[in-house]
């Protein structure tokens, strides 16, 4: 398994780190999610927050993008020894262009908790494109989190998607385990037109 991103590397300021999600059940998230981006050539994270999927990855995609308004900005060329575009974005997902042929990246949305862009809702067309044109979509959120199991259902109910995986997960890491964001959902979706 591979080291997650310090805090001095990602430019973490105080007050802006998920302690929550620091221990080590927590970093499974992104274990998994890697597991099922191994075939993707290009990678787009949004909400990486402050612990990015980069460091989690063991294939050699070409491009890693993570783009989160709290993540420590970072640029690249290399990831584990081999030549990838590797970009680490502070910034919301609507305010970043991506253009990636369709079904070349996988899509890692973890920890999933997707506010407005002032007055427009988080669900719209922009992220709705972006599933209907992922190889792959990893999507974790706190069952607890009503922002989340509200938005949840419109996206892996989605007619251009289906459901190859549902994980339950249950963080009994001390650092989570008594709040309400131990429960945790993982589902794996895939495009609806592929075996």
């Amino acid at each position: 398994m591979r080291t997650a991103l310090t805090n001095e590397r990602a430019n973490v300021l105080p007050g802006q780190d998920l302690p929550h999600l620091d221990g080590i059940g927590a970093s499974m998230r992104q274990v998994i999610a890697a597991h099922f981006l191994k075939g993707c050539e290009h990678i787009l994270e949004i909400g990486g927050h402050v612990r990015p999927i980069t460091d989690y990855l063991t294939h050699h995609p070409n491009s890693v993008t993570s783009i989160d308004p709290k993540t420590g900005p970072y640029d690249s060329y290399l990831l584990n020894g081999h030549i990838c575009r590797v970009r680490h974005i502070a910034s919301k997902f609507q305010d970043v262009e991506y253009d990636r042929p369709r079904h070349s990246y996988g899509l890692v949305l973890l920890g999933y908790s997707l506010t407005p862009l002032g007055k427009s809702n988080p669900l719209g067309e922009r992220l709705f494109s972006l599933v209907d044109n992922a190889k792959v979509i990893v999507l974790e959120y706190s069952t607890a989190l009503e922002r989340a199991t509200s938005q949840v259902p419109e996206i892996i109910g989605r007619k251009t998607v289906k459901i190859r995986t549902t994980l339950d997960l249950r963080l009994n890491d001390p650092e989570i385990v008594d709040t309400p964001y131990a429960d945790r959902r993982l589902v794996v979706l895939d495009p609806a037109d592929t075996l």
